[in-house]
């Protein structure tokens, strides 16, 4: 579990640990019961709350001192994304994490969900891994300059054949991430369920052996990297780790799998094609340094 999961954003010192308050929100009794045992199974989580619907929500949120809201998608008769807009803009819960449950998540989805200041999302029925991914996901930083974003990402090869709608859609339904010097994106052997497109700084892929490690690889802006386990489900081969402030776009595996969305489709074009140049210049050198 990522360090960041157990220190609180806000208010807190930088080198006090202190384990996170949940609040599950889901009005199948069943369901919340399933959440709370797999909550109280991960260290970094120190108490759960739930709630069947949002009535009060502001008081259960003031009283528990909450950090994380796991929050059903389709409560009865509720707008979730509009609910999570007011408490956003509400100062005293402004910096409330959310994480965004659903048995149908789709593209549209997460759009509402970004703009609305949602970072986690996590399907149903889930394991114990996507739920910590998803506690870890929602405390994650976001860049918000949208503007300045969409100027980075219309200068990367990978998009060169999408559109300025596309590339729109694209960062309202992906997460636009900042990492500092050093922070870890992803570790080896963690699940492999997303592409990710550096659009600034470097990043290096990191092989740790026998007690130490190996930089494989220093990746500059323009770069992909992290497909392979996306199209194999295999778990991660190594380590990528920020070198320098660094910029990433997220690529979710369940936004490539909405295959009747073209977006979906001109990703998983893109994704071959990454896939293929890497095999051949593997092949290449290989076979000229048998």
């Amino acid at each position: 579990m990522s360090e960041s999961l157990l220190v609180r954003p806000e208010n807190r010192s930088p080198t006090t640990k202190q384990a996170l308050t949940v609040l599950v929100i889901d009005n199948v009794p069943e369901s919340r019961a399933l959440l709370k045992a797999a909550l109280r199974s991960i260290n970094a989580v120190e108490e759960v709350r739930e709630a069947s619907t949002t009535t009060h929500i502001g008081e259960l949120l003031a009283r528990d001192n909450v950090d994380i809201v796991l929050i059903e998608q389709n409560l009865d008769s509720e707008n979730v994304f509009e609910l999570i807009k007011t408490i956003r803009n509400d100062p005293s819960t402004a910096k409330l994490k959310f994480v965004l449950m659903s048995s149908q998540l789709d593209t549209e989805s997460r759009r509402k969900g970004i703009e609305a200041g949602i970072l986690g999302y996590l399907s149903k029925p889930f394991d114990i891994n996507s739920l910590e991914r998803a506690l870890k996901d929602s405390m994650g930083k976001v860049s918000t300059n949208v503007k300045e974003t969409l100027n980075r990402v219309r200068k990367i090869e990978f998009f060169s054949d999408f559109t300025d709608l596309d590339l729109v859609r694209l960062l309202k339904i992906c997460h636009t991430r900042k990492f500092a010097h050093g922070e870890t994106i992803f570790s080896e052997g963690e699940k492999g369920d997303r592409l990710y497109v550096l659009i600034a700084g470097n990043v290096e892929i990191i092989k740790n052996r026998d007690g130490g490690s190996e930089i494989l690889a220093t990746l500059h802006p323009g770069e992909c990297f992290g497909e392979m386990a996306l199209v194999d489900q295999e778990p991660r081969s190594a380590d990528a780790r920020a070198e320098g402030a660094a910029m990433i776009i997220e690529v979710n595996d369940q936004i490539l799998n909405d295959i009747n969305d073209i977006l979906a489709l001109k990703l998983f074009r893109k994704i071959a094609i990454l896939v293929t140049k890497k095999l051949r210049t593997y092949t290449s050198q290989h076979m000229d340094n048998p």
